[in-house]
């Protein structure tokens, strides 16, 4: 039984999807779902080995003279769910639910991000009564793990000059620039030996932490960077400390909220923690507006092997000089960074010892000097960087017909004036915009709230609402 009224097409669509798997790299059936709609409706399309789409729609009657319009979202969706959950997201529908005149899914994310943007194009292709000219419908896949499908898309068959994105948040704003990125793994060999010393355990905590992209400027404590400075102030002050295991953070791009380091040391417990106290009362009052609740642990343990003391103060000195943070604002937009790294992941495995960074930029000349100087200082301790995921930025256009053009029209319809918003994060609109430089974007989208958690929900009245101002859009072009 439907949980939403199938008479309204962008309702049927959303049921429709939530009943085929999409997460990321599993986009297949997805796809399949939108080649059989473009067949059934005679539509041209095109798919590649990835799982992007492409899907034409002719102008209507009247508009056959008018400049195409390119509209774009990712199929792909984030799975995550609740401890408790037992959902399969290789195999079972989302569950639907509405309340409060919110769409949720049970115990699950929803995959509004960005199943909306997707509906609303499955409906623009199929609803032969409205007007609009040209229409080349991006469907791209595997957006949410690094932007990989728009990376491989080929978009030779694309004419548009023109490109509304899909994937926007936030009812009432549209988006005017994004960061560029990549990543960089710092990595160095280690060597073991025998231990016989006591073992202890380092446990940085309670931080807030956060998306690298949205939260950098915020000034948040990073683990691995606070853990780095401990080791490295008890290595100045003479302290004998060989690292056993250092594990920090979970994704390059998620600001580490916690960070557990394993070490041998002649020292004694009490010595290491008079030190550790003081170091953790330097740094918490110096979160203690953007982080109350950081706190340190040490605790003894056991290991029979260590990593032999010039690894592991080579190991310290990285995690210390590494550079960490946001490091420049815009110029041109008030609150925007425009340049940042974050300390994301660290791990020890059996012979070496790697970082894991992601690097932000809408300038690839500003992510090449980081990257020159983090492989600095990794030479300078025997380590060594490997660049990947290079994906470009979206600088702002201060000259932008088309979002002039969108703003004049959301004034007259919406009564309200558009607002422009800028993102740290990367976007499919930087690719795009690589791939076509004379491209002129706009973002759209509805209120949603939550998204990448199970908390996830999609406001229907928003929803209905920005899809009918975005079918009046296009009939004025």
């Amino acid at each position: 039984m439907s949980v939403l009224d199938t008479n309204i097409l962008i309702y049927r669509y959303f049921e429709e999807i939530s009943q085929i798997p999409h997460g990321s790299y599993h986009e297949e059936k997805l796809a399949d779902y939108i080649e059989d709609l473009a067949k059934q409706h005679h539509l041209r399309y095109m798919r590649d080995d990835m799982h992007n789409l492409i899907v034409f729609k002719e102008a209507s009657q009247g508009y056959e003279d008018h400049e195409p319009v390119m509209l774009q979202a990712h199929i792909d969706m984030v799975n995550e769910k609740n401890k408790e959950s037992q959902h399969n997201f290789d195999t079972d529908p989302l569950k639907l639910y509405v309340e409060d005149g919110f769409l949720h899914a049970n115990e699950t994310t929803l995959g509004a991000d960005d199943g909306c943007g997707v509906c609303y194009m499955l409906a623009l292709l199929t609803d032969n009564s409205l007007s609009h000219p040209a229409l080349e419908c991006v469907f791209t896949v595997q957006e949410e793990v690094g932007l990989c499908g728009a990376m491989a898309l080929d978009t030779t068959s694309l004419k548009a000059k023109r490109l509304i994105n899909l994937d926007n948040e936030a009812e009432g704003e549209t988006c005017v620039s994004s960061s560029g990125g990549n990543d960089v793994l710092i990595t160095k060999e280690i060597t073991g030996e025998d231990n016989h010393s006591p073992v202890y355990v380092l446990e940085v905590k309670g931080l807030k932490g956060g998306h690298s992209g949205g939260c950098i400027h915020l000034g948040r404590g990073n683990a691995n960077k606070i853990a780095g400075r401990i080791l490295y102030h008890l290595l100045k002050n003479g302290m004998d400390i060989r690292l056993i295991d250092i594990t920090g953070g979970l994704k390059n791009n998620a600001i580490p909220r916690e960070c557990t380091v394993a070490f041998a040391s002649q020292q004694s417990y009490e010595e290491l923690a008079q030190y550790i106290g003081q170091y953790e009362a330097d740094i918490r009052k110096e979160l203690e507006i953007s982080d109350p609740e950081f706190y340190v642990e040490l605790h003894c343990d056991e290991c029979h092997v260590c990593v032999n003391a010039k690894d592991s103060e080579a190991m310290i000195s990285i995690m210390y000089l590494g550079l960490n943070g946001m490091l420049e604002m815009s110029q041109a937009i008030e609150h925007l960074p425009t340049l940042s790294l974050n300390m994301g992941v660290i791990r020890t495995h059996d012979h070496s010892f790697t970082i894991d960074y992601s690097l932000r930029s809408p300038l690839k000349s500003l992510r090449d000097e980081l990257c020159l100087q983090l492989e600095t200082i990794a030479l300078l301790y025997g380590a060594s960087i490997q660049v990947s995921n290079d994906y470009p930025g979206w600088d702002y256009d201060p000259h932008s017909r088309f979002r002039a053009q969108f703003k004049e029209f959301y004034q007259t319809y919406a009564n309200q004036t558009l607002k422009e918003e800028a993102t740290h994060g990367g976007l499919e609109t930087g690719i795009f915009k690589q791939k076509i430089p004379d491209l002129d974007i706009i973002t759209y989208g509805p209120h949603m709230e939550n998204v990448h958690t199970p908390d996830e929900k999609l406001d229907l009245a928003s929803y209905l609402r920005c899809y009918d101002c975005l079918v009046a859009f296009l009939a004025t072009l």
